[in-house]
């Protein structure tokens, strides 16, 4: 049973000690969505996709309507701009042609209207949209059938998952913060894990124990 007080303001890591959530690879990611489309799950595949396009929070994604990623010909946006609830900056998020096919299936298929939001747990056409508590199980449905700890995982997964991608796949740093609307590139890096993931690769090219000969 869903929590009643869980909200979209509220983070979800408040007074907890947390360590940062683990993303999902491209391998996932792809296995992810071909189990999706083998169900015809358009709901899930255009929240995947979206999530992972935008990099937003939750509390972006779930507050998002159909009139701010489509034209009112139906037709979806390829670049979008919010305001992100938690900072106020705006941010210009670029949908791939696959994102905006999935939301296209999604919208047509829901009959949503402009002021609908796109992610709703209910089929009526003005639902009100999933909690962030809903959101995560969704995510963490996804990592157990993966084979993963689903404590591992959340909502910020897939946020996380497509600029380290890109990061780790030569992008510009910089570039990338502008992305996630991060005030610094420190804390663009100190978001990812880079400098801890350097960290651990430096100490296992050292090993101190060689074991039994």
């Amino acid at each position: 049973m869903q929590n009643p007080h869980i909200g979209l303001t509220a983070p979800w890591n408040k007074n907890l000690v947390a360590g940062q959530k683990r993303g999902f690879s491209l391998d996932e990611i792809a296995r992810i969505e071909a189990h999706l489309l083998t169900e015809r799950n358009w709901h899930d595949l255009a929240l995947l996709s979206f999530g992972l396009d935008t990099m937003f929070r939750a509390s972006d994604v779930l507050t998002s309507k159909v009139w701010q990623v489509a034209y009112p010909n139906g037709a979806v946006r390829r670049v979008i701009a919010r305001k992100q609830r938690k900072t106020r900056h705006v941010v210009n998020p670029v949908l791939t042609e696959q994102t905006r096919r999935y939301l296209h299936l999604w919208i047509k298929q829901s009959g949503k209207g402009p002021q609908d939001h796109l992610f709703t747990r209910g089929k009526e056409t003005h639902a009100s949209p999933i909690t962030r508590g809903h959101y995560a199980e969704i995510v963490k449905t996804w990592a157990t059938w993966l084979g993963h700890a689903p404590a591992e995982f959340s909502s910020h997964s897939i946020r996380r998952s497509k600029p380290a991608h890109m990061y780790w796949a030569g992008e510009d740093i910089a570039l990338i913060s502008r992305l996630l609307g991060h005030k610094s590139i420190a804390a663009t890096i100190e978001y990812l894990g880079i400098t801890q993931a350097k960290a651990e690769t430096a100490a296992l090219r050292h090993p101190m124990m060689k074991g039994p000969s």
